[in-house]
């Protein structure tokens, strides 16, 4: 019989949940992010728990499809890898479901794009743009807009769709890596590559975002994957100089 999921099953993660099982301190935030979205939704505007009929209708073609994400969204709105993400584990895709994520509000010189004057406060801009030329003006630094985000599905089209959990301005940090698609590597195996980048950051700066994007950034007609870490301001707009060269030390250091 035909095997039918309602949200893609992805490639060849079994390395990756196998790094994931072995760290304790990963394994603690992965059952503690599923028990804070199980059935409570208390300060995130998403869609309500399921009826006790949506509730076995879900969990019945779950197991029918193999589907444990479809499951996993019908009770916590999220999936499998929505969990990872919202546990900080792995990072959040580049403009993912084709929606601008994160929104990038300057140039490669920090200077404020036009269309975004009404969205920042000059504070804000002025605060970010010190900060940016006390670190040397590098070009792989940016002020942006990013949120949060997991899935779900409406009972009546099966249609999974995408929840914003919270948006923030902050800065975005963004560097290359080496081309996975073009080594062959799926995304779960890229995420296991930097999966020890992606702990140390949470560790060092809790609350940060990490983007990854695969064969996503052209540079001189070669393609990268880019990974960008995003500081929000309402966690590092204190001592965002220290917070923005922490993050570049621990990305820069473990490639």
């Amino acid at each position: 019989m035909e095997e039918k999921t309602l949200f893609p099953r992805e490639e060849k993660s079994e390395i990756l949940f196998k790094k994931i099982s072995e760290d304790k301190w990963a394994c603690e935030k992965l059952m503690e992010t599923f028990c804070s979205y199980l059935f409570s939704n208390d300060g995130v505007d998403l869609p309500d728990s399921p009826s006790s009929t949506e509730f076995a209708q879900a969990l019945f073609n779950s197991y029918r499809n193999r589907d444990l994400s479809a499951f996993l969204m019908a009770i916590c709105q999220n999936t499998v890898f929505d969990l990872l993400r919202n546990a900080f584990l792995i990072p959040y895709r580049f403009n993912a479901d084709g929606k601008q994520n994160p929104m990038i509000m300057t140039d490669e010189n920090g200077m404020l794009l036009p269309e975004y004057k009404r969205s920042i406060h000059e504070r804000e801009y002025r605060h970010f743009h010190e900060v940016y030329t006390d670190l040397g003006a590098p070009k792989n630094i940016f002020l942006a807009q990013a949120y949060r985000y997991s899935h779900s599905y409406t009972s009546d089209d099966m249609e999974p769709e995408q929840n914003i959990l919270e948006k923030n301005n902050g800065v975005l940090l963004i560097r290359e890596l080496p081309d996975t698609v073009k080594l062959k590597e799926t995304e779960a195996e890229a995420y296991s590559a930097i999966l020890d980048i992606v702990i140390k950051l949470q560790k060092e700066l809790p609350m940060s975002y990490v983007f990854y994007g695969q064969d996503s950034l052209v540079e001189d007609n070669t393609r990268y994957d880019e990974i960008g870490v995003f500081l929000p301001n309402s966690h590092f707009l204190k001592n965002l100089e220290r917070h923005v060269s922490k993050a570049e030390a621990i990305i820069y250091a473990d490639n």
